[in-house]
């Protein structure tokens, strides 16, 4: 029975090291998601007539990945600029 429960909690574990493993962390310092809340604000987006988050995403997406693009701009708008949250589509919050 000692077994099988040090079995199970393993496991556990494992999940949840394999699980977060993927998961972006913050950094304040970090200048992509600096500047991805730099464009969200920038009012050049707007007189073109595009919203925050789209503006942010289109210039950022000319750098790199539109994965990479997203993921910055998430971490971004939690740790950085959460006055963006809602600008951003609920998928990527």
């Amino acid at each position: 029975m000692k077994v099988i429960a040090t079995i199970l909690a393993g496991g556990v574990l494992g999940l949840v090291f394999l699980s977060g493993s993927g998961i972006a962390h913050a950094d304040p310092d970090n200048p992509k998601e600096q500047e991805a809340c730099q464009l969200m604000d920038d009012p050049a987006g707007a007189q073109a007539g595009y919203a925050p988050a789209e503006y942010a995403f289109m210039m950022l997406r000319a750098k790199m990945s539109a994965q990479a693009a997203r993921d910055i701009m998430s971490v971004a708008v939690q740790e950085i600029c959460p006055n963006h949250i809602v600008d951003l589509p609920a998928s990527w919050r």
